[in-house]
Parts: structure tokens; sequence; C-alpha cells
């Protein structure tokens, strides 16, 4: 059932004759101090509030407007017509038009679809509706080039997210409910309750509109509103939102303290790499339970949709991995990975594209030159000389040409596929060298190689194979030369004498 709409009706309440009637004290002092505390205003800051029409969103406005002067900011306001209540959203874009035109703030009113993102995104209209609200005052407060966005949850939005996120499954973090500062956004009044706010709106003669959807239960965080805070409040304890959000703050205390120990120890134990990043054991296995499983976390966080479908049962999986054998692994949410390897725990993330990228290699002439991503290849073909002496080079080889049965070809590895690792022609998979050299389980698919069938004859920066070693029997010198990318710094075709 809809709640009556008030309107302001008769004079329009002005900002001053409020602060003559609310003093100096009580829940604005609270205000003013919870935003001293926090950091959320500096002088000179230029501060958008997001203003509904609603209770909450009254309260955040003429708050701000009466601590305008004395904290020496600039205010304006953003509306966000979510079209999902026909009329009722009409009016109160209508009732927040005239309150900002009455007070002399400036305002932006701002439509969008909130229906149909949700059903081309699949997402709740509540999710949908949040989405919608903050990329409108984020691309706002650009606009006007506001650097901090003020939104008006309290007391009791803070205890609803603490529940809501405990009843879903959370950590710490969660528990700690949503942060009074958060980069530019603010959240002046969470320090108060919201019958707070309604008796101070009341107190003050202000009107505001209410929500019809606000009281539909098949919304999640109103059903923990109407049902769970109330019988809280008048079966358990009256106080219960003032004692959760006193704990609320405790807790993100605590959180701010362990995040910067696990910032402390990523940098002693992560190694970041191109594709994600590897955790040592060794430094790993130093820390206290609690802070590996955080390590994981920020980790896992910093890889693309962050912590997106990751759950505290894969935080553990990943943990559990240190224990496994070399070359176990996981799929993780999101195209993740977590691979054991020598020394450690790699988490990777699977490139766009990478494995089209894989099978796009260059056909090679001879003589004749070709590239693989930033790396040249260049092939030459020279005749033996009597006691010809063979530089060591890394990226530079000489090949028995007349041994190789097919022709030589670039690709990745393949099953089946060997080396020569003796005069004698006795041969080693190539899968078991590259667990010999300890050679990364995700670093095994992306190696180049230069191939005679399944016989490898060289693993670039590595080895080649005793197969095609230059004898005095050698006649034809197949000469390959690598440089470029990241072999910054190795050598160089023009600075190479040997040959």
């Amino acid at each position: 059932m809809p709640m009556r709409v008030d309107f302001l009706c008769g004079p329009p309440v002005y900002c001053d004759q409020i602060l003559c009637r609310a003093g100096r004290g009580g829940m604005i002092s609270r205000i003013r101090t919870f935003i001293s505390k926090n950091q959320m205003i500096r002088p000179k800051d230029k501060i958008l509030a997001g203003i509904s029409g609603g209770p909450d969103s009254v309260c955040l406005l003429f708050v701000l407007q009466m601590l305008q002067k004395e904290l020496d900011f600039q205010l304006m306001a953003v509306h966000v017509n979510h079209g999902l209540r026909g009329q009722e959203a009409d009016r109160d874009q209508a009732f927040v038009e005239k309150l900002c035109r009455e007070q002399e703030i400036p305002l932006r009113c701002v439509s969008m679809e909130v229906r149909e993102r949700a059903r081309r995104e699949k997402l709740t209209l509540e999710e949908a509706g949040r989405l919608c609200r903050y990329e409108v005052f984020a691309q706002e407060a650009q606009r006007y080039g506001c650097n901090r966005i003020a939104v008006a949850h309290h007391g009791d939005d803070q205890a609803e997210t603490m529940l809501f996120h405990l009843f879903r499954g959370t950590g710490l973090r969660g528990l700690a409910g949503m942060e009074p500062k958060r980069d530019r956004l603010i959240r002046p009044l969470l320090c108060v309750e919201r019958r707070e706010i309604l008796e101070w709106l009341r107190e003050q003669g202000l009107s505001w509109c209410e929500d019809s959807t606000n009281q539909q239960e098949a919304y999640t965080r109103n059903r923990i509103r109407h049902s769970i805070l109330i019988c809280a409040r008048e079966q358990i304890n009256d106080g219960a939102v003032r004692h959760m959000m006193g704990t609320a703050e405790e807790l993100a205390e605590i959180e701010h303290f362990l995040e910067e120990s696990t910032q402390r120890a990523a940098r002693l134990c992560v190694r970041e790499e191109r594709n994600g990043c590897f955790i040592f054991e060794e430094a790993f296995d130093q820390l206290p339970s609690l802070l590996k499983g955080r390590l994981v976390r920020f980790c896992l966080a910093e890889q693309g949709d962050g912590l997106k479908d990751i759950e505290r049962q894969h935080i553990e999986m990943v943990k559990e991995l240190f224990g496994k054998h070399t070359g176990s692994w996981l799929c993780l949410p999101g195209g993740r990975r977590a691979l054991r390897e020598y020394g450690g725990v790699a988490l990777t993330r699977e490139e766009p594209g990478e494995q089209q990228d894989m099978g796009a290699l260059p056909l090679v002439e001879i003589p004749g030159s070709c590239r693989t991503g930033e790396k040249t290849w260049i092939f030459s073909l020279e005749n033996a000389q009597k006691n010809q002496i063979i530089p060591e080079k890394t990226y530079t080889k000489w090949f028995d040409y007349d041994k190789i049965e097919n022709y030589p070809v670039i690709r990745r590895r393949m099953p089946g596929d060997y080396l020569e690792i003796n005069r004698e022609h006795g041969r080693k998979k190539l899968k078991d060298y590259l667990i010999d050299q300890k050679v990364p389980v995700r670093e095994r698919g992306r190696l180049l190689l230069l191939a005679d069938g399944s016989h490898i004859i060289w693993i670039p920066g590595m080895r080649i194979s005793e197969g095609y070693k230059v004898t005095e029997d050698t006649r034809r010198i197949l000469k390959v030369q690598i440089y470029g990318g990241e072999e910054d710094g190795r050598e160089d075709p023009s600075d190479d004498s040997g040959g």
C-alpha cells in the first residue's frame, strides 16, 4: 500500500531557518564530527549530492547546505529517474526540482531505462538501478568538475548491508559494511539512524516523497528492513541498529589494519607477471593463516573482474594447492587458473585471443626472415668450412641442414615431441625435459619451438637437439638468429660475428 506523499506546502523553508531551529547540537553536530573524522570534505571541494526526493536524501541536502559555509565547499544535486514507477517517478522528479529551485541549489535530472538494462544484462531491477545511478553520478561529477559524490546511506542501511552480507556468506570486509568514504564517494549520514532522520525532518517542518517500492517485500533488503531489523529493535534491543553501526566502525578499522598487512605481505611474497602473478611458497608459508587467505584474495582481486564469483571455497582451494605436487592446477571463476609450480603457485588469466594467436605462426623461408610477435627470426644457409669453430650464443644457433628430414617450422609444442639428448641418439620427451628444467606449466604452451616433424630442433633460450649439431661431416649449415621484443639486450644480428 503506497504511503502518503507530502510536498512542500505554503512558503518554502530556508536553510537559515532550519539552522536557527536546529541549533549547534544533536544530530547535526554528530554528522559534522563524523565528516571531520573521516575527512570527507575539504575546503574548496565541489560536492554532487544524489537526491531521490526520499527523506534520507532530503535530509542529506539540507545538512550539506547547512554546513556549506562553515566547511567552505560548493554544492549541486543530481536526480536519477529510473522510469520504473510511472507517474510516481515523475512526481518525485517534480518534487526534487521544486526543492532545489527554492533552495537555489543547481540540479541535474537524468532519465535512465533501468528495466531495459536489467533485461539486457540479466540483472535484478535493484542491481540495474544501482548501476545506473552510480554511472550517472560519475558522469555528472565529471561533467561539472565535482570531486565528491555524496549519497544518503544511513545507519539502518549499514545494518541491512551487514546482515545481507552475513546471510549470503562473507568475511570481515563484508561485515564491516559500507565505508564512510571510498575514493570520491562520501556517506555523511552513515552515523545516524533513519528514525533520527525522520524525527529531525518533522522537527524542521520539512516534507519528502515516499517510494512505494520501499514497502514491497519482494526485495531482499526490504525484508531485512521491515522484518528482521524491526524484530531486533522491538524484541531484542531497541539500540540494535546503533550497536551494529558501532561494530561496523570497529570492524572497518580492523579491516584497514589487515589490508595494510596484506599489502606488506604481497610485497614480500608476490611477483607480478605479464598475465597474472606468482606467489612464492617459502615466503607464503611464513604468513599467519589469516593473511594467507587474504593474500590470495588480494591477488585474485587484481585480475580482470576483481572478486566477481570468487567465494571462500575458491580461496581455500588455492591455499591447498601449495600442498599439491608440481603441475597440479585449478580452474577458477572468470577464466582464472591457479597452477602449482616450482617454488609456488601462479595465478593467471587467459587473455582474449591468446589461443587464436598461438596458432597464427609464420612459415619459414630459407634464406629469409619472419616475425613472431615482437621477435624477428633470420634464416641463412652457408657452406661448412674445415675446422670451423661454432660460437656459443644463446639466440644464434647453427645446425646441420642436411640432417633435417622435413622442412623446419616454427610452432608450439605438440604431443609426441622429443629431443635427442646425446650422440647415441638417446631421446627424451619434450614434456619431461621441460619438467626437468622447471619450466612453469603456464609457460610451456607458449614456448616457440623450431621443429622437424616431432623432433624438436631448438628450444630458443634453452638448448638444441644433439641430432642437429654441426660435426666434421657437416656440409651445409643452417644459421638461425632471433632478436627483438622481450630479448632486449640479447644478441643482435648486426653484432653477430659468429658463423
